[in-house]
C-alpha cells in the first residue's frame, strides 16, 4: 500500500465508496445501548470523574458531496445513569471543504477536514492532522472523526508529489492531542514501484521545528509493511507496522510505537508518589478527589508511556466482519484488550457488537485506570 494511498483512505472510507467525481449524499443513523463496569483505583474514589456505567445513544451522520464542495456533521442525544439519569445532545461539524483545481496539476483545498501524513494503522506518529485512532474503531466505523482547519496546496506528477499545509484550531478538545495549534508543514513525496517514500518539515506553535518521514511498500501480494518516524529537538517518535493476508486466513496487522512524548520509568513513579500525597493531604474531600483527577488524565491517556505494541486480526465470515486485538504497554505490560463482531444484516443494516478490557497491575497504567471494560450492542442502518 502507497503512503499516498493510504493517505486518503480515511477519506475514502468516509465517503462510502463513492466516486470523486460524482455528487452524492449519504449518511446513516445509530442507535447505541453501552455498558462499563468501572474498576477500584484512587483516581476515581466514589466515581468523581461520573463515568457512567449504563449508556443509550442515538446518533445520526450525514455527509455528502456537491461539485467540489465535501461536507460531514454528527448528531447525538444520549441518556445515561449518572445524576439520576442525566441526558444530553451534541452536534459536530466534522467536515467542510472546498477543492479547487487550480492546473491539471495543482489543487488548492480550504476547509475543515480529515488529513493523514503517514499510513500508520492505530499509532501514528505523524498525525498531527487528526484525532487519534479509537483502538476498537480504527476505520471510523462509527462517524466519531473530526478534521482540523486548513489550507492544503498541492502538486501531483507522474511519481512525485508535493503538499505544502497550513493549519490553526484554536479550539482546545479533552484529548489533548494536535488540538489548539497553528502549524505549518511541507511535504515531498515519492513512488516507486514497490516503494512509497515522503519526508516533511514541520513548524508548531509551542513546538521545537520538527522532521519526519515515512516509508511503505509491499512483498509480494500477501505481506506490506510501512514506518513512520518525527524528530524535534526535545522529542522523537516512530511506529512500524505489517500486514500479512492469506487466503482463508484472518489478515493481521502489527505495529510497534515509540512515543518519547511519554513517560519514563522515573516520571511515571513521580507521578505514582504523587498520587499516594494526594490521599493524605489534609485537604477538603472535594479538592483531594480534584488533584486525583488531574493524575488520572495524565497517567491513564493513550501514551503516557513510550513503547506500545498492537496486534490486531480481522476475517470475514459470510456475512460477518469479525476482528480482535490488543494494545500492549510493554514499560509496564498491561494491555488493552479489544473485540468486534459485525453481522450484515441487509444491505443497509448492519448489527455490531464490540468488547474493550484493560489489564494490568494495579500501578501499570492500565489498571489505574477507572475503567475495567465495556460491551456495546449497535445497530446501524445506512441511507
Amino acid at each position: 500500500m502507497s503512503a499516498r494511498r493510504s493517505a486518503l483512505m480515511a477519506g475514502l472510507l468516509l465517503c462510502g465508496g463513492a466516486q470523486a467525481d460524482e455528487d452524492w449524499l449519504g449518511g446513516f443513523a445509530l442507535a447505541s445501548q453501552e455498558a462499563t463496569r468501572l474498576q477500584a483505583t484512587p483516581l476515581n474514589v466514589d466515581n468523581f470523574l461520573a463515568i457512567p456505567e449504563k449508556k443509550t445513544s442515538m446518533a445520526g451522520l450525514l455527509e455528502g458531496r456537491f461539485h467540489d464542495l465535501t461536507w460531514r456533521a454528527r448528531f447525538e442525544t444520549w441518556r445515561s445513569d449518572i445524576d439520576g439519569r442525566r441526558s444530553g445532545s451534541s452536534g459536530t461539524l466534522q467536515e467542510l471543504n472546498r477543492v479547487f483545481q487550480l492546473t491539471p496539476a495543482v489543487t488548492l483545498s480550504l476547509g475543515k477536514r480529515l488529513y493523514a501524513l503517514d499510513p500508520s494503522f492505530v499509532n501514528q506518529p505523524l498525525g498531527f492532522l487528526q484525532k487519534r485512532t479509537d483502538l476498537s474503531d480504527p476505520l471510523d466505523e462509527l462517524g466519531q472523526s473530526e478534521g482540523l482547519p486548513m489550507a492544503v496546496l498541492g502538486w501531483t506528477g507522474s511519481q512525485a508529489s508535493l503538499t505544502a499545509i497550513y493549519s490553526k484550531d484554536a479550539a482546545r478538545h479533552a484529548d489533548g492531542y494536535n488540538r489548539g495549534v497553528e502549524q505549518s508543514i511541507v511535504r515531498l513525496g515519492y513512488e516507486f514501484d514497490q516503494l512509497s517514500v515522503s519526508m516533511l518539515l514541520r513548524r508548531a506553535s509551542g513546538e521545537s521545528n520538527g522532521i519526519g518521514a515515512t516509508l511503505s511498500g509491499a512483498m509480494g501480494e500477501h505481506l506490506s509493511w510501512y514506518g513512520s518516524a518525527y524528530s524535534t529537538h526535545d522529542t522523537r517518535r516512530a511506529t512500524a507496522g505489517l500486514t500479512y493476508t492469506l487466503p482463508d486466513l484472518p489478515k493481521l496487522q502489527i505495529e510497534y510505537a515509540y512515543d518519547g512524548r511519554g513517560m519514563s520509568d522515573g516520571e511515571y513513579a513521580g507521578w505514582l508518589a504523587q498520587v499516594d500525597r494526594n490521599q493524605s493531604l489534609p485537604l477538603p474531600d472535594i479538592a483531594r478527589k480534584g488533584l486525583q483527577a488531574q493524575a488520572a488524565q495524565v497517567l491513564t491517556s493513550q501514551g503516557a508511556r513510550q513503547r506500545y505494541v498492537s496486534v490486531t486480526l480481522a476475517q470475514t465470515v459470510g456475512d460477518w466482519e469479525l476482528s480482535g486485538g490488543v494494545y500492549a504497554g510493554r514499560d509496564d505490560h498491561s494491555a488493552v484488550w479489544h473485540g468486534t463482531a459485525d453481522y450484515r444484516y441487509s444491505t443497509r443494516t448492519t448489527l455490531m457488537l464490540s468488547v474493550l478490557r484493560q489489564t494490568g497491575d494495579a500501578r501499570s497504567e492500565r489498571g489505574l485506570s477507572p475503567f475495567g471494560s465495556r460491551l456495546a450492542f449497535r445497530v446501524r442502518r445506512a441511507f
